[in-house]
């Protein structure tokens, strides 16, 4: 008798184990299906073959450490295609891969890139981290890689070869206009109508407001919408 029900118990688990297998082999077959499918969707309709910049680089040019799992949301409406794909800092373009080749998105044609973290956004033909999009106005992350040369002696040292660091600048889209934002306390205060600098001041020191963080210039801009001088 307890031969028997260790018998049938084993069975039951070799039985769960290759259920398991089997689902996951589907499951991921599956995803692998739909993302090449996807590929050539994409490769018809929103997208064209990317070139990439000819520079020397070392290092990470992109957002993700690699490609994420993203929606894309099209201007004309059509029905929300899914891929892996991922931001090219040095291009500035959203770069998916193939077997052959690498695609890069049209921001005339894709409205959203969204990913599980963060959402981007295309504006005037170029996309933008959104930190906040509503009715009045747009809060908009511009990340890229700036070039600089590293200090070296001239004359005793050859020139060297650029290195890249990661930048962020933000602007505020309103009335289809796009206006900088710098990171400074004087200069967020002299965006609003001077009648609210001490009423701006005091919410400004009371959140303890840092110019670097984007959601509290979030809530900044969202308080005192009404009273922006743009």
């Amino acid at each position: 008798m307890l031969f028997i029900y260790k018998f049938v118990k084993v069975k039951a688990i070799v039985f769960f184990i290759f259920f398991s297998v089997t689902s996951f082999a589907q499951t991921n077959f599956n995803t692998t299906d739909m993302y090449e499918s996807n590929f050539q969707l994409v490769q018809r309709e929103i997208a064209s073959v990317y070139n990439p910049k000819t520079t020397t680089f070392t290092g990470n040019k992109y957002f993700y450490k690699k490609p994420q799992e993203a929606v894309l949301v099209l201007f004309d409406g059509e029905e929300p295609i899914k891929v892996k794909t991922n931001y090219n800092l040095l291009d500035q373009t959203f770069d998916i891969e193939g077997e052959d080749n690498v695609l890069k998105l049209e921001p005339n044609k894709v409205l959203k890139v969204t990913f599980s973290d963060r959402v981007f956004v295309s504006k005037n033909g170029k996309f933008y981290e959104s930190i906040e999009e509503n009715s009045n106005f747009s809060l908009l992350a511009d990340t890229f890689l700036e070039a600089y040369i590293p200090e070296y002696q001239p004359g005793i040292q050859e020139k060297p070869d650029p290195r890249y660091r990661r930048n962020n600048s933000v602007f505020l889209f309103y009335n289809n206009r796009f206006t900088y934002i710098e990171r400074r306390k004087n200069f967020l205060i002299s965006m609003f109508n001077k009648s609210k600098s001490k009423e701006i001041n005091t919410f400004y020191k009371k959140n303890k407001i840092s110019p670097r963080d984007d959601e509290e210039l979030k809530d900044l801009f969202i308080t005192f919408f009404d009273f922006l001088n743009l």
